[in-house]
């Protein structure tokens, strides 16, 4: 029997036909390296914290805290508003009080300014209003760069309310010295999540020796309780490029427990309105698809289509404390496209958010649980899942994505510390048509499908003590046989506890999670097969294959315990699991179950300039593998190190040794296999970011085994040559000598035969961005990448003992000779007849991806797009084109262009 591979394609492993290999397995009490606390030596009693002080200090060295009481200031209401110009000399800025005396926060942790800067707030019944006076001996030097909106650039001055006054939350609003500005929720630790865009006003002037911002920012943009008397959370700063200074009003530390617990006090806040939010953007877009006509094509006959798309979003405010979001038919044209790349492995690449919609307020929704999480945004409105077969003279009209018919989400906190938020979206059923020589029909590659999400959170004891879960489904209504390897229902949930003593400087970080999924038995026959599981493995013992069931269940969670403020180290330990039954990608990410992982953490910083350093970090981690039958994986030791000079140029290194490991998945349904231990290098360095003109470089290397090396170089060029343009231009190369990539499985019924091969793969890649800000409200960028990457096999080889001590005897070379019709004509017991044959897995693939966009706010929160984006794709197997032919690769290939236009308008009731 002849069988052609393919790359990547998925094992099906018939169990009964093979004789399975077991591995050589550590004794199972090695699992008493899951419960060793390595860190914790002793955890000191829960001390009384005071409500409104602040026991941290940074200090050089440990020592005992001093309690500080937390700045104040008090706000005044006014009558008549100032004009929003920047010049700060309206006669309502008379009243109220300025306050100063910054302290530096970086470089020079509680040394004074170097600059002075002056804060005041004032209030009426609809906007809130801060002047900030920025003053510099060097007026000349401030620097206005400009650049898009939530970019910092140049010097930055801003403030963040904790309106809901939990030190869990933070509204930032900044704007540049060029008078950009950026907006944000700022989190415990150190986090600042820029996707937030709120509707508020914001001017920059310049005097004599200082720059000046002025800001309105309308209530209706907040959360915050119903109390008559407010207190919030405040916190000032500013930022002078040149020095890379930060200087904050109310001092910072970075030995404390996080940004929000050092906010000082905002008061005066009387009879604020109640909510009475209502915002709406009308949206509406036309747009034209250009691509290389085809005669024979009735989908492409012409070489363009048309199409168009009317779309409305809400902001409706509840309560003061809660908010309803929603989109209809939105449309996300003007979103940046995903990097070009090709992936060899047997899982799905991660790639990161970019529409609006599921950006803003994601840190809500967040559960992550190790290096998984059960919400995914990407999940909604994904690809289509079915691609029909093609046979010669078939033609199809592709869909790129499953239409988004509609999502809403509710979010907010109450008085108490419950933190709530709801998401639900519904994505449309999609078809395609199919063109065959008898005719045209209509092809369901999608079903309609529905995706819920809950999150709560509940604070105790301050903050202290913060327990939570999630819930989430996904529900298909599958209609048609060819979709019923989708599983039809999916159900996550999870629960968290941080628990915090000592002032939070200890901490315990506890999550459980559980999935069920049902689904045709098809569909579950995939689940158990995926390369999250490979169930199907020959030589696993602990959980077994059922090509019968309907459902698929399983369970996971986290325990982290260590120590996240005061002093100078930080260290936790940590064990994760995941049983081979959970399943989260319906919703969520998870690239394998079946694991079982014990973490440990132990970093040491500096905080303040010694010698030569600005700064510096030093970092160890050590991080040890089991499946979830307690069989030994891996182990690995990284040393890490960052250092920022005195000259503000940056280096960070880290290297990394893992062992010889037991790989369950490397033959994607075969038994495991061990494979040799490596080290990896990673070097970054990058000149001082706050010239006009700066550059990075990284270098990654695997170090030579007899599994192969590889290594990656990158370099980042960027240049601000005036204040309104500004150019970077990123330059990569990767090389992968890989001994045993996967290619496919030869069989006569079973799975007997892994076979592999040696890959030489080179990747060359490029990406240039231009800005040109030409106001705060008006901006064009251009983003361009061009992808080339080449991949040459040889040394087949069939994988016959995968855990023999000596490397060379873990497989037999195949005999290539024999080549023809683009496959390898394979025969392995010598009798001059073709046993089968593997296909010539060489590859070619060129990629172009640009786009081109201008941006005008013509009104705050009402914005004109226009797009254009471009891709050329050619990908070649077998390929024999060098990796360098990129531009003679690309001229070969197929051309599609879109033009679109977006208006959209905002109005708030």
């Amino acid at each position: 029997m002849t069988f052609v591979c393919k790359v990547n394609k998925e094992l099906r492993a018939d169990r009964a036909n093979y004789s399975p290999v077991f591995c050589n397995t550590l004794k199972r009490d090695r699992i008493l390296w899951l419960l060793l606390f390595v860190f914790v030596i002793s955890l000191p009693q829960i001390a009384a914290r005071n409500k409104q002080t602040r026991s941290w200090q940074a200090k050089d060295s440990v020592s005992k805290p001093v309690a500080k009481p937390l700045r104040e200031y008090t706000t005044h209401y006014i009558a008549h508003k100032p004009k929003i110009d920047g010049h700060l000399n309206d006669s309502c800025w008379q009243a109220g009080e300025w306050a100063g005396d910054f302290v530096q926060w970086i470089p020079k942790e509680g040394a004074k300014a170097s600059q002075a800067t002056y804060l005041k707030i004032l209030y009426d019944d609809k906007n809130i209003y801060v002047g900030i006076r920025a003053v510099d001996n060097e007026p000349r030097k401030i620097q206005r760069r400009a650049a898009r909106r939530d970019v910092f650039s140049g010097d930055v001055a801003g403030i963040s309310l904790d309106s809901y006054h939990d030190r869990r939350t933070g509204f930032e609003f900044d704007v540049t010295a060029a008078g950009q500005k950026l907006d944000g929720i700022n989190t415990n630790p150190w986090n600042t999540d820029l996707t937030w865009n709120a509707v508020w006003y914001a001017k920059t002037a310049q005097e004599d020796s200082a720059w000046t911002a002025e800001m309105a920012i309308p209530f209706s943009q907040l959360r915050y309780s119903r109390s008559k008397d407010q207190v919030w959370g405040l916190h000032c700063w500013r930022w002078i490029s040149r020095f890379k200074e930060e200087s904050d009003w109310e001092p910072q530390t970075s030995t404390g427990p996080g940004i929000l617990y050092a906010y000082g006090l905002l008061k005066g806040l009387n009879n604020l309105p109640k909510s009475k939010r209502f915002e709406m953007i009308a949206s509406g877009l036309g747009k034209i698809n250009t691509f290389k006509k085809d005669p024979l094509n009735p989908f492409a006959n012409k070489g363009y289509t048309f199409g168009r798309n009317i779309g409305l979003d809400a902001k409706i405010g509840l309560t003061s404390n809660f908010t309803v979001d929603m989109t209809i038919n939105p449309d996300f044209g003007q979103v940046e496209a995903d990097p070009s790349e090709i992936n060899l492995t047997a899982f799905e690449t991660f790639f990161t958010e970019k529409r609006p919609f599921f950006l803003e307020g994601k840190n809500i929704f967040a559960f992550d649980v190790d290096d998984v999480n059960l919400f995914y945004s990407r999940r909604i409105g994904h690809a289509p899942s079915y691609s029909p077969d093609l046979a010669d003279n078939e033609y199809l009209k592709e869909t790129d994505n499953a239409t988004i018919i509609d999502a809403v989400k509710i979010s907010g906190k109450t008085e108490k510390g419950l933190t709530l938020g709801i998401l639900q979206s519904t994505t449309s059923k999609e078809n395609e048509q199919l063109s065959t020589a008898t005719g045209q029909k209509s092809i369901t590659v999608e079903p309609l499908t529905n995706y819920f999400l809950a999150r709560v959170q509940q604070d105790f004891k301050q903050g202290n003590t913060v327990l939570g879960g999630i819930v989430t489904s996904t529900n298909r209504f599958i209609r048609n046989a060819q979709l019923d390897f989708l599983n039809k229902n999916a159900y996550t949930g999870g629960i968290d506890l941080l628990h915090q003593w000592k002032d939070k400087e200890f901490y315990l970080d506890g999550k459980m999670i559980g999935s069920y999924i049902t689904g045709s038995k098809q569909a579950m026959q995939e689940m158990q097969q995926s390369s999250a599981r490979y169930l199907q493995r020959p030589d696993i013992s602990y959980a077994h294959y059922d090509s019968t069931r309907n459902s698929l269940s399983g369970w996971g969670g986290d325990v982290k315990i260590g120590k996240g403020s005061k002093g100078l180290w930080r260290y936790y330990t940590e064990l994760s699991f995941r049983s081979p039954g959970l399943e989260l990608n319906d919703m969520g990410y998870m690239q394998t179950a079946d694991v079982i992982r014990q973490n440990n953490y132990l970093a040491y910083f500096v905080n303040k300039p010694v010698s030569i350093f600005r700064t510096y970090t030093c970092v160890a981690f050590l991080n040890n593998n089991w499946n979830y039958g307690l069989q030994y994986l891996s182990s690995s030791f990284t040393g890490a190190g960052y250092a920022e000079f005195l000259n503000k140029w940056s280096i960070n290194n880290s290297l990394t040794y893992t062992t010889e490991a037991l790989d369950t998945r490397i033959l994607r349904g075969g038994p495991a296999m061990y494979v040799p231990g490596n080290w990896q290098e990673n070097f970054y360095i990058k000149t001082d970011d706050s010239k006009a003109a700066y550059c990075s470089l990284n270098y990654i290397r695997n170090f030579p085994n007899k599994q192969g090396k590889g290594s990656q170089y990158s370099t980042t060029f960027t240049i601000q040559p005036i204040s309104a343009l500004k150019f970077s231009l990123n330059l990569n190369y990767a090389l992968n000598d890989n001994v045993l990539q996967y290619v496919g499985c030869a069989s006569d019924g079973g799975c007997d035969k892994p076979i592999m091969a040696s890959i030489n793969q080179k990747t060359l890649g490029a990406t240039f961005r231009a800005d040109c800000n030409l106001t705060p409200e008006l901006s064009l960028q251009y983003y361009g990448s061009p992808y080339s990457s080449v991949g040459k096999y040889s040394a087949f080889k069939h994988i016959t003992d995968p855990c023999n001590k000596s490397f060379e005897k873990r497989f037999t070379l195949l005999d290539t000779s024999n080549y023809s019709d683009d496959a390898y004509q394979i025969d392995e017991n010598g009798d001059g007849k073709t046993d089968y044959s593997v296909s010539n897995p060489d590859f070619n693939y060129y990629q172009f991806r640009s786009n081109f966009v201008l941006r005008w706010e013509y009104r705050a929160g009402s914005q004109l797009y226009f797009v254009w984006s471009n891709e050329i794709t050619n990908y070649q197997n077998p390929g024999h084109e060098p990796v360098t032919a990129i531009f003679r690769g690309l001229s070969k290939g197929t051309v599609n262009n879109v033009f679109l236009v977006k208006l959209s308008y905002w109005f708030s009731l």
